[in-house]
């Protein structure tokens, strides 16, 4: 069973969630569009705007801090983080 309080937490995982919500709906209005269901179609233009809009929302909330090391506790790098000369 997945436990969906724990996986909300983790601001990364939210985010990558939130893209793929936005790729499956923008999959699912182009496929009722192609079976003639619905003539709603995103534009290339409009398509471009929304992808810039929320690439420009995740870099505030990145640039903000809001987007953390989901294997240290609290939003500072660890102690031993700290002393690397080159990544680990």
């Amino acid at each position: 069973m997945i436990n969906w309080k724990v996986r909300f937490k983790n601001k990364s995982w939210v985010m990558a969630f939130v893209a793929q919500l936005l790729i499956v709906a923008q999959m699912l209005l182009g496929g009722l569009n192609a079976l003639g269901i619905t003539d709603f179609q995103l534009s290339d233009a409009i398509q471009q705007s929304i992808l810039t809009f929320v690439n420009a929302i995740f870099i505030l909330l990145s640039m903000m801090g809001l987007v953390q090391d989901p294997t240290t506790k609290g939003m500072s790098d660890s102690e031993r983080a700290k002393t690397y000369q080159k990544p680990n």
